[in-house]
């Protein structure tokens, strides 16, 4: 009866399931062929491209080209350039060819990119390639070129009208070409072009500029010349230029400038002459000059008169000139300069009064003077008392030691650096005169300790470099003063602990560091509890440390990986003497459980337990009682060939046995036997923590059984014969008086046959199934019922057609009449427009009408007749 049962549910549900797959596929259809009728008018609408046109011309990109279009420009990238098989749109405005093939040289004729279709071009730039020629008119009829950039690309002449009809032209760049200019005893000029601003002709191989070279350019106000094997100079070589801002001779071979080469340019403020075999610039007259690169000359002295022409320089750069002598007036003229650069040189000695009169002087730079061993002891004089300088570089001097007011009246100091000297030792005083200071570098010099005062006022400190310092202890109290360090680089020294710190730390101790260094050093341990206070620390570097594996170690590497601490190694991934085992692959995936594995091997424990407390054998064997019947032998859990499980199951087997020997009259007697059983339970001598000690041993040394409810089970029962679930109960025997110690319950829930387990289950799984294929009925009808519901018809406003139909009205006087009129619209509510078309010439089809559509929103019209 089960099995026909189940067999007409089956059969039930799969008519239900496709009943309702049929009536879906109906419902679909009709909900499309409803979505057609109303949609239909559409149509055309939808189809409108919302792209934008890229050429107004509608013709595509041409051959050997890419066309795109960015914030308004549009930009056409080439391969090559050929009359005949390229044809551009009017609306292009940058054209740019780079690495053409130097198998087909481009040949700029005459008037090349008006027969391209190339009128409305900005800016042309073929660069890497290749020009054989370059017509007289070929840039002729661009009324709105801009920018011409013609750089590497082996053009040796270019005519002198080339682009004198290009009145708009800005920027023209010729870099890098083997280019012809005027002999030096000629009157013929380089361009004529009036409007040219920024003119680059470096490294062109001009030996020499003749006086009329730049005549017909007055409008030029940056001129590059740098790298053209320049010489001797004219002195009327720039007369012309009356614009001129800034000038750029650098990389040529001037020996000597004339005094008077600039004279009449009063606008120049930059000029740059470095690398030049100039060995003075004494005599030059550039009163408004704000900026002077002479790096890398042959100036071996400054005088005290040198710069008495250009008295208002900011920039001053005098770097790798290996300059002997300064003079200690050398810049008292210069009241306005802002940076001063010395480094690379030869000096020996830094006068205390050489900077005095410089007030306004921001950044100092000094650094690469192996030969100065020492800054001024008593400081830099300064004339209003204190300096506006904010960085000071003196790294790469050979100082020996700073004295305790070399930095007296840099007050305002921001950054120091003194890297790489031979300084053994800092006073306390050094850096309290700078409270200003954010970072501070003395990475590289001979420091064994540091004062725990040293940074007593540096209280804004940021950033300390300490590396490549024979530092062997460092006492935690030097940070005690800075609290908004954030950057600490202790690498390649000597530590062989990572700070030496007292019990009554401070708990804000470097609590802002995010960034510690301390890789290559002689660091066996460093502990958790070193690390604790470091609340903002997001990398850590300690590779390349002789670490020892240990308890403390592995809770360390837990808890990095815990915070999510980068290891940060550089370089390499090795850890000391394992470095000739470290492989390649293994410095991409440097990480905690990495220097794990390599520092206690591949066994190391990443996540450490704490071991529970020792128990001795003898302690737990005087707690079990095996004297009384039914006990549970807990002697047999430590046996590692047992488990609970399997004991009990031969506990069973034998109870079986037991009971067939045994007459089984009634239920009641069964039902005596258990209450027997069950008050034979296990008793204990101990106390209740004895219980439970009992009870973790079992969990510690088995499986943990499976829990489960207990199940009452039948005198007429089958045997035994599933799998038994053991559920383990710790009670408290509330009611008995003689026995007031825990007891241990064991309960087997025995599965009953399979037969039986279908039918207690049959019932409810009959009344879901009815219930499921109920409601599948409702549903089919419901939609059933939608189905054959005619569809309602479109209507439109007959009035609004009426008046469409009147004599001498036209379609326009009505508006958009193609709104449905019922309370939910279906569709868009306005057409959509093309954004290059006007509005009044957009047509919107509806009910295979064409109406003109109106400039102003329909929903506002009202025609006449209604």
């Amino acid at each position: 009866m089960g099995a026909r049962s189940r067999e007409l549910f089956l059969l039930l549900a799969v008519c239900a399931l496709a009943l309702s797959e049929s009536v879906s596929k109906v419902a679909d259809g009709k909900k499309k062929e409803d979505a057609d009728n109303f949609l239909f008018q559409y149509d055309d609408l939808d189809t409108a491209d919302d792209q934008e046109v890229l050429y107004n011309e509608n013709r595509p990109c041409p051959r050997d080209c890419i066309c795109t279009v960015s914030q308004g420009y549009r930009t056409a990238k080439c391969d090559r350039l050929e009359i005949g098989t390229q044809k551009f749109g009017d609306d292009i405005t940058d054209l740019v060819i780079e690495n053409a093939d130097p198998r087909f040289p481009i040949q700029l004729t005459d008037f090349i990119f008006k027969k391209l279709g190339l009128h409305q071009i900005t800016t042309v730039k073929i660069v890497n390639s290749s020009i054989d020629f370059v017509g007289p008119n070929a840039f002729h009829g661009l009324p709105n070129l801009y920018a011409v950039n013609l750089s590497n690309d082996k053009l040796k002449v270019l005519h002198p009208e080339t682009f004198a009809h290009n009145k708009k032209l800005v920027l023209l760049t010729l870099a890098n070409n083997p280019l012809k200019f005027p002999a030096a005893d000629s009157q013929d000029y380089f361009l004529n072009t009036s409007s040219i601003q920024e003119l680059d002709i470096s490294y062109c191989n001009m030996k020499y500029i003749a006086a009329n070279t730049f005549m017909n350019m007055p409008g030029v106000m940056y001129l590059n010349l740098a790298g053209n094997n320049l010489s001797n100079m004219d002195p009327n070589t720039f007369k012309k230029l009356l614009d001129l801002e800034e000038l750029d001779l650098s990389d040529n071979n001037i020996k000597s400038l004339p005094d008077d080469i600039f004279s009449e340019n009063n606008e120049l403020a930059t000029l740059h002459i470095s690398r030049n075999p100039v060995d003075t610039v004494y005599g030059l007259q550039i009163s408004d000059l704000l900026t002077l690169n002479a790096g890398q000359t042959n100036i071996r002295f400054v005088g005290p008169s040198m710069f008495n022409g250009m008295t208002y320089i900011a920039n001053l750069n005098l770097s790798g000139n290996s300059i002997e002598k300064i003079h200690n007036q050398a810049f008292h003229k210069l009241v306005e300069l802002n940076y001063l650069d010395l480094s690379y040189n030869n000096l020996d000695f830094v006068s205390n009064i050489l900077i005095k009169e410089n007030i306004e002087l921001d950044i100092f730079k000094i650094s690469n003077n192996p030969k100065l061993k020492h800054l001024p002891a008593e400081g830099f004089e300064c004339s209003v008392d204190q300096f506006n300088i904010y960085l000071f570089d003196a790294s790469h001097c050979g100082l020996q030691e700073i004295y305790d007011n070399s930095l007296r009246t840099f007050s305002a100091l921001s950054v120091v650096n003194l890297a790489n000297n031979e300084i053994k030792s800092i006073g306390t005083k050094v850096f309290t005169m700078c409270p200003k200071l954010v970072e501070i570098n003395l990475s590289y010099n001979q420091l064994t300790t540091l004062d725990p005062k040293v940074f007593e006022k540096n209280n804004e400190l940021g950033k300390l470099y300490l590396q490549g310092n024979p530092l062997k202890v460092l006492n935690a109290e030097v940070f005690v003063h800075t609290p908004m360090i954030t950057y600490l680089d202790m690498s390649h020294a000597e530590l062989t602990s990572l700070w030496k710190a007292d019990k009554n730390r401070s708990p804000t101790l470097l609590s802002n560091l995010t960034f510690l260094n301390v890789s290559h050093n002689r660091i066996t341990e460093i502990k958790q509890t070193e690390l604790d206070h470091l609340n903002k620390l997001n990398a850590l570097d300690i590779s390349n440390n002789p670490l020892a594996c240990s308890h403390d170690f592995e809770n360390l590497m837990t808890w990095l990986s815990n915070r999510k601490v980068s290891p940060n190694a550089s370089g390499s991934a090795s850890i000391a003497n394992l470095a000739k085992d470290a492989k390649d692959e293994d410095v991409g995936t440097y990480s905690w459980e990495f220097l794990t594995r390599k520092t206690c091997g591949s066994a190391a424990v990443v996540h450490p337990v704490e071991p529970l407390p020792a128990v001795s054998d003898e302690e737990i064997w005087e707690r079990i009682d095996t004297d009384k019947e039914g006990n549970f032998d807990l002697k047999n859990t430590l046996d590692d060939s047992k488990t609970p499980k399997d004991m009990f199951l031969d506990d069973m087997i034998d109870d079986e046995a037991k009971d067939d020997e045994e007459d089984d009259d009634s239920v009641d007697d069964d039902d005596e036997d258990e209450d027997e059983d069950d008050a034979g339970g296990e008793d204990y001598d101990g106390e209740e923590d004895d219980v439970e000690l009992k009870v973790k041993l079992l969990d510690k040394t088995s499986p943990k059984p499976a829990v489960s409810s207990p199940v009452p089970t039948s005198s007429t029962a089958a045997p035994v014969t599933d799998d038994v679930q053991i559920n383990i109960q710790l009670l408290e025997n509330e009611t008995s008086e003689e026995d007031a110690s825990n007891t241990l319950y064991l309960q087997a829930s025995i599965k009953e046959d399979e037969e039986h387990s279908h039918y207690a289950y049959l019932w409810p799984i009959s009344i879901a199934i009815l219930g499921a294929l109920l409601l599948l009925i409702v549903i089919a009808k419901v939609v059933m019922m939608v189905c054959t519901k005619r569809a309602k018809p479109i209507r439109y406003n007959s009035a609004l057609i009426a008046a469409m139909n009147q004599a001498g009205r036209t379609k326009k006087d009505c508006g958009l009449v193609y709104q449905q009129l019922t309370e939910d619209l279906v569709g868009p509510t306005t057409p959509k427009l093309s954004r290059y078309t006007p509005l009044h010439s957009v047509t919107v089809n509806a009910s295979n009408m064409s109406y003109e559509s109106s400039p102003f929103h329909h929903s506002n019209i009202v025609p006449e007749a209604v």
